[in-house]
């Protein structure tokens, strides 16, 4: 029924917790690559745990702090040390990729960092430009970074919680099943 990744994520969610969420997640963020992939921990996460809020809370803000502090890392890194994650083999980030998102730092500001984060498969590409950027202060990095999270975390837990209700499909969340019937 699962596959191994699901399979490997409950069995972390259900020894470690939200401690693995964090750490998969703040993975990610810092470009180190996905150990598991991240939106799967996180649904099978919601999955375990259930639907109250009291249960998917902890979920939803591990993910959240652990990505923005892998990107805090990776800024702070580049900031502070001019360190070049995208010279590194585990970093999966070619020059073409930093370009084009040095191009949107440029057109959108801050902006883009958080928007990049709400999006699967560019989260984490604007921690590099935006930390050569010298305007860019550690904070309003982090913040920008932290509601990109946010909203992806958001989307995700949607998404788990779909999963963990039994929703197959939009029609059978909004209630539409009787136009079939029509």
């Amino acid at each position: 029924m699962f596959g191994s990744h699901a399979a490997t994520a409950l069995a972390l969610v259900d020894s470690y917790g939200a401690v693995a969420v964090f750490a998969v997640f703040a993975l990610e963020g810092a470009l180190v690559g996905k150990v598991l992939p991240a939106r799967t921990l996180f649904v099978a996460s919601v999955v375990a745990v259930g639907v109250e809020a009291v249960a998917v809370v902890p979920v939803f803000a591990a993910a959240v702090i652990g990505a923005t502090v892998g990107q805090s890392v990776v800024f702070a890194a580049v900031r502070r040390y001019d360190a070049d994650p995208a010279s590194l083999p585990l970093v999966s980030l070619g020059d073409d990729t930093l370009d084009g998102a040095g191009r949107w730092l440029d057109r959108w500001g801050l902006p883009a960092v958080a928007a990049s984060n709400a999006v699967p498969g560019t989260r984490g590409w604007f921690a590099v430009p935006t930390a050569n950027a010298s305007s860019v202060s550690a904070p309003r990095f982090a913040a920008a970074s932290l509601v990109g999270s946010a909203v992806y975390a958001g989307a995700l837990l949607a998404v788990g919680i779909a999963v963990s209700l039994g929703i197959g499909s939009a029609a059978d969340l909004v209630g539409v099943g009787w136009i079939g019937a029509v």
